[in-house]
């Protein structure tokens, strides 16, 4: 009786809704014809470009990394329409900036121990040249997550940022997140786990069983190559001094892995004192209005830290009217100082807000930040010599946002679709999991066959197209989860080329080094030779001599296959829960 009353319930609500907020979607129209004329000379002028294009062959002097995190193919897509949607054009005819760059290829994103891998474990294939296991930092597949004695100085990888500098360059990092997070962390500290970014986040337990052990925060102030990074931007300054305090836009950072200094330390002021002892000319920033203040002709190291946790979303710094620097601007600031180096420079632009966007299921946000990526990547390219700078744009993994449901080319990217089968509007853009879940009824049907039904509540343009509109998931999950996609790589530039097909995602950092002559692979680079004490990088040689046949390889995946099974076994008692709730169900 009381399924049969819900159904009821839900029937009204439908109705009621339907007729009350009849559908609607917002609509760019477009005012070209496409005729056959129209598409063969889109395709004849592809055509003639691609014939054109010639290898760029050139040492890289410089190599710039944009790193959009969470940017899968659909949300390329889909931040491609919005942004020409941004225009008051359809979008789905444009492009973003780098979708223009000459080559184009795939990086496989599984990690040592996942098919569907963290932020960590990727940054460090795509940065050090070895894949490892799911969030750990700078350390190789040897190193137990959350287990400090299984990480020596043996097994921890180092990163083209300190390849760079062994060559002679400046190198730099600019995010929107915490300078402390998972990519940023990838270029200079090594941790068995990624959460360690500041010693309030550590457990005293391992700090007993490794007494030697420093959090991340530490390890950029004291420890190469983190000292020596020339340009550092980003947020997380509650992690660099203990005595950081919250303001109303700037609160302390009080999310799942808050961090706050228990040792009393002030970082950022150590940062500052070892540039003074050595005679460098630097500046530390807390605002874009510090930014813009900074003579970054006579700066050789720009340490900016613009909010207690991350960053906020571009939106946020227009709407409140933060003094807080664009993506883009912060990487024209690195840009300017890098390039004063004689010897060339190795630049990280991470856009990572795109993927915490994605996690809390608000698709407008993810998109907003992949423009504003894309915005960083259209004032490097005024900024930079073509036939010297190597330029890869990529995304560390996918996350599980789909773009569904036939809607009318030009409509509306951020809002409806169609009307479903149960007569109430959805969006063209849905997660498969995630918070979206509670914005869901789910109900047993009053037949035998155990089934459910699941009824939406209604929504409407304007909600749906809102900042914070949280998009449908049917699987219910605090935090939306990453994806297994492959994702894109981008590249123009000196060897650029080599960006060609689908890679291991550790390719990526070989490709790089090898186009800068930097790391162990440059016999290539007559009078081009950098030295290097870096081990992890093998060049042309060591691969000959290593012999990695197939047969070894198998015999290691199986060793992995059976550890994964020993471990699948752990979580029976799951299983037997789950039987004894579909039994419960059944009554």
């Amino acid at each position: 009786m009381r399924s049969f009353t819900l159904q009821i319930l839900l029937a009204l609500h439908t109705v009621l809704g339907v007729f009350s907020s009849p559908f609607h979607a917002k609509r760019y129209r477009k005012t070209q014809l496409e005729d056959q004329t129209y598409w063969n000379r889109i395709a004849q002028n592809e055509l003639h470009r691609a014939l054109g294009q010639q290898w760029n062959t050139n040492v890289a002097k410089n190599v710039i990394l944009f790193l959009g995190d969470g940017m899968s193919i659909p949300t390329l897509t889909a931040a491609r329409i919005y942004k020409g949607q941004l225009s008051k054009r359809g979008g789905e005819e444009g492009s973003l900036t780098f979708e223009n760059f000459p080559h184009v290829g795939l990086s496989k994103t599984y990690n040592v121990n996942k098919q569907v891998s963290d932020s960590a474990s990727t940054a460090t294939a795509y940065l050090t040249g070895v894949k490892t296991n799911y969030k750990t930092v700078g350390v190789d597949g040897s190193v137990t997550h959350n287990d400090c004695q299984t990480m020596f100085e043996g097994n921890k990888v180092h990163s083209i940022v300190k390849w760079a500098q062994d060559a002679g360059k400046r190198t730099g990092v600019v995010t929107s997140t915490r300078l402390t997070h998972a990519t940023p962390a990838a270029t200079y500290a090594h941790v068995p786990n990624r959460d360690w970014e500041c010693d309030g986040s550590i457990e005293v337990e391992h700090f007993e069983k490794c007494p030697d052990l420093k959090d991340i925060a530490r390890q950029l102030i004291e420890d190469e190559p983190g000292n020596s990074i020339n340009v550092i931007m980003g947020g997380g300054y509650q992690n660099f001094d203990a005595n950081a305090t919250g303001l109303p836009n700037d609160p302390l950072d009080d999310d799942t892995h808050k961090c706050q200094r228990k040792d009393g330390r002030r970082l950022t002021q150590e940062w500052m004192d070892k540039k003074e002892a050595i005679g460098a000319k630097y500046a530390f920033v807390r605002s874009k209005s510090d930014l813009s203040n900074v003579d970054i002709a006579a700066t050789e190291y720009l340490f900016g830290l613009f909010s207690n946790g991350h960053i906020p979303f571009e939106y946020e710094k227009v709407k409140k009217n933060l003094d807080i620097p664009t993506l883009a601007e912060m990487t024209v600031a690195a840009i300017n100082v890098l390039e004063r180096g004689p010897n060339g420079y190795f630049l990280l632009v991470e856009g990572g807000r795109i993927d915490h966007g994605h996690h809390d299921s608000h698709a407008h946000m993810a998109l907003d930040e992949a423009v504003a990526m894309d915005r960083a990547v259209e004032e490097a390219l005024r900024l930079i010599n073509r036939e010297e700078t190597l330029i890869v744009v990529t995304a560390d993994h996918a996350h599980t946002m789909s773009i569904s449901g036939y809607p009318a080319r030009g409509q509306d990217i951020t809002g409806l679709a169609a009307i479903g089968n149960d007569g109430l509007p959805y969006t063209t853009l849905m997660y498969a999991n995630g918070p979206g879940y509670n914005y869901t009824v789910i109900h047993e049907d009053d037949d035998d066959d155990d089934d459910f039904e699941v009824a939406r509540w209604n929504i409407t343009q304007e909600q749906a197209t809102s900042w914070e509109y949280t998009q449908l998931a049917p699987v219910p999950m605090t935090s939306e989860t990453h994806g297994g996609d492959d994702v894109a790589i981008y590249a123009t530039g000196p060897m650029s080329h080599l960006f060609h097909t689908l890679h291991e995602q550790n390719y990526i950092a070989h490709a790089m080094a090898y186009a800068a002559c930097i790391g162990a692979n440059n016999d290539h680079c007559e009078g081009h030779k950098n030295p290097t004490s870096t081990e992890n990088f093998l060049s042309t040689a060591d691969l000959s001599t290593k012999q990695i046949t197939p047969d070894r390889l198998t015999e290691f995946t199986y060793s992995q296959d059976e550890k994964d099974g020993a471990m699948q076994i752990s979580s029976i008692p799951n299983l037997v829960i789950a039987m004894i709730a579909a039994l419960w169900l059944r009554q």
